[in-house]
């Protein structure tokens, strides 16, 4: 019998493989899905397939690529510079998995769950009391760093995932309505930048290291077994993820003239369910909506306080970590959804073109990509994501850029499109190989390591 038909691999697969679904699956993946539904309309599959890009493909990849990589995310990103790691993982951990990502589950959880199951306790008193319950749930579940997969992945998945589909499988039986003309230009841009607000492509990266390490922990860190593991946790994630966004989309879509066009996206989702299933489909989606949410807030708890505990080499220990890093996201999550989700945009447009970079990167072997094509594609992507987060910034803050810089960023090919980054990433890296081989210096895995 070879390793791969051994059930004890298989099972451990699926855990790892549901609990990696579960932390993507969380606040964005339920809001998001439907809203591109909604604005793309009779062309909702190409909205999908920009969805697909940024919110199911690249963050698989990512945690795929980590895993092939040393198994962190310094390891990966090491081909760039020494400290570029370090100092993007501050970065995206600070801004996005403590100030966005986990408190805008909290904040999703309850606008879109119990307020709409139980609208008496939509007050303040309400939000506080569920809010402060919600974040003491997933502090219990993340304190305990050695059983955070098992907990999610044997436990909580199940459960969501029985709801998800029934109100997928729904959608398809029964659909809402025809869909109407796309309200987008682009509806594959659209999908595209859209999947940028799930923070996916970021998580696989930064969070990749606690299903690494879970696989590991199950003895599977044997080559033969830990690749095979690790790329078929990942295939089962995708999967789940096509199922679930692919019907959530649909019925944005199919649902896409039944309401105003600037429809709130929580509310948005709420009225397409209720439309589909009534008040048994309303309560079932705030219960997904809840344990959606609770995954992924309780697997960036975990990974924000690991990462507390290295940066402070241990003087700051995980639980303590975990539990600071919980009651600064229920502080935030007092914002509520829109707020998080404008507060975000900058700091997606500045990190993602980079991410995405690395995370196609990393998937391909070291003797095929030197470390000046890293170099040059981390310097491209950084200066148009610099430039990009800055218009964001300028439009919401009533700011504007240079004429002349404008200018030159529109000249970039594809840039019309949303896609700017994309030809100086390549020009990056065509250029930053050809140095590196010219001087014929080695790349980072062929030389010592520190300390």
């Amino acid at each position: 019998m070879t390793m791969m038909k051994s059930p004890r691999m298989w099972r451990d697969m699926l855990v790892v493989g549901f609990a990696m679904f579960a932390v993507f699956f969380g606040a964005g993946n339920l809001i998001f899905p439907p809203q591109v539904g909604f604005q793309t309309g009779a062309d909702w599959e190409w909205g999908l397939l920009g969805l697909l890009v940024t919110g199911m493909l690249l963050p698989t990849f990512g945690v795929v690529a980590v895993g092939l990589r040393g198994g962190t995310f310094e390891r990966l990103t090491r081909p760039i510079a020494p400290w570029f790691g370090t100092l993007l993982l501050v970065v995206s951990m600070t801004l996005v998995a403590w100030l966005v990502t986990i408190p805008r589950t909290g904040a999703v959880a309850f606008e879109t769950g119990l307020a709409q199951l139980v609208p008496a306790a939509s007050g303040v008193a309400g939000k506080t009391a569920f809010l402060i319950l919600y974040f003491a749930i997933s502090l219990f579940f993340a304190i305990d760093r050695s059983s955070v997969i098992d907990k999610i992945g044997k436990y909580l998945t199940p459960a969501l995932l029985v709801l998800l589909v029934g109100i997928v499988a729904w959608a398809f039986v029964a659909p809402l309505g025809e869909p109407v003309p796309s309200r987008q230009a682009s509806p594959f841009h659209y999908g595209f930048i859209t999947g940028y607000q799930t923070g996916d492509v970021l998580t696989g990266l930064l969070f990749g290291v606690i299903f690494i390490d879970a696989i590991r922990a199950k003895n599977h860190d044997n080559p033969r077994a830990f690749v095979p593991m690790l790329i078929g946790a990942a295939a089962i994630t995708f999967a789940g993820l096509l199922i679930v966004y692919g019907g959530l989309e649909y019925l944005g879509a199919t649902g896409s003239g039944l309401f105003p066009e600037d429809t709130a996206q929580s509310a948005l989702l709420t009225g397409l369910v209720a439309r589909l299933a009534g008040n048994l489909g309303a309560a079932a989606l705030a219960v997904a909506v809840v344990l959606a949410c609770l995954t992924t807030a309780v697997g960036a708890t975990a990974v924000m306080a690991s990462y507390i505990a290295k940066w402070t080499r241990d003087r700051v220990s995980y639980r303590t970590g975990a539990i600071v890093t919980t009651v600064v996201a229920l502080f935030q999550a007092f914002g509520g959804v829109d707020y998080i989700i404008w507060m975000a945009g900058p700091i997606f447009m500045l990190i993602y073109p980079v991410a995405i970079g690395i995370a196609i990167l990393g998937l391909f072997p070291r003797r095929l990509v030197n470390d000046g094509v890293w170099k040059g594609m981390a310097v491209a992507t950084v200066a148009i994501g610099i430039y990009d987060s800055l218009s964001l910034s300028g439009s919401m803050l009533g700011f504007t850029l240079p004429q002349w810089l404008q200018h030159a960023h529109a000249a970039i090919p594809l840039a019309g499109q949303g896609f700017a980054w994309v030809i100086p990433a390549v020009v990056g890296m065509l250029i930053g190989g050809a140095i590196w081989s010219a001087t014929g210096r080695a790349g980072v895995d062929h030389q010592p390591e520190a300390g």
